[in-house]
């Protein structure tokens, strides 16, 4: 069997010197600052999280496919998609959790492509990042030049998630969708650990960006 790398969907618009790389990590462990850093370093960032939240708007193809499968229950009363009614449902019942697995992800994977294709072709010598929380639990880390984990521990999830309001049951649902951080840590090409400071980050990510400079 070949042991080349199978082509990344977004083909001939990638020029050699470009990197496009994944930024995955476990939750809450500071992957859209990550984002956010490159964003200001004149990186192309698309966010998976982002793309999702516009799939769920009213009218658009994820919010069809979820009322179509789910039922309105999933709906507040001026009928928008109500994602706290939405985890409930996925935490009292997996077969629901799968549901939504089944019938978004792969419209986000379709739409994180295209959007890497297209920000190739407007600006080839722009780097880009997709920040995919579930990168490897979905299986969609091929592609990438690089595949960056942020992680943190577990409990340090579970704090960040409980002072963003969640109830311990969801925090601990959540946790538990993800791969954990050693497992992450051990499919990635580099780790930056995001338990201290933004500015820590911050030097990782001139690190990444620049890595001759460490």
């Amino acid at each position: 069997m070949s042991t080349d790398k199978i082509p990344a969907p977004w083909g001939a618009a990638k020029p050699a010197g470009t990197p496009v790389i994944a930024i995955t990590g476990t939750i809450a462990a500071g992957k859209s600052t990550l984002g956010k850093i490159l964003a200001e370093k004149g990186w192309k960032v698309i966010d998976a999280d982002e793309i999702v939240h516009r799939l769920y708007r009213q009218g658009a193809e994820g919010y069809r496919k979820l009322v179509d499968a789910l039922g309105t229950s999933i709906l507040s009363s001026s009928k928008d998609l109500d994602r706290g009614l939405l985890a409930a449902a996925m935490i009292r019942d997996p077969s629901v959790t799968a549901t939504v697995n089944r019938l978004i992800h792969p419209i986000v994977r379709e739409t994180w492509i295209a959007e890497v294709g297209e920000s190739l072709r407007r600006a080839p010598h722009q780097p880009v990042a997709v920040v995919i929380p579930l990168l490897f639990e979905a299986g969609v880390e091929e592609p990438f030049d690089l595949r960056v984990m942020v992680g943190c521990r577990a409990s340090v999830s579970r704090e960040r998630l409980l002072a963003r309001g969640l109830t311990p049951a969801a925090a601990d649902f959540w946790i538990a969708q993800q791969w954990t951080a050693e497992a992450k840590a051990q499919a990635s090409d580099r780790v930056l650990w995001n338990e201290g400071s933004l500015e820590l980050l911050r030097d990782q990510a001139e690190l990444l960006v620049n890595p001759g400079r460490g």
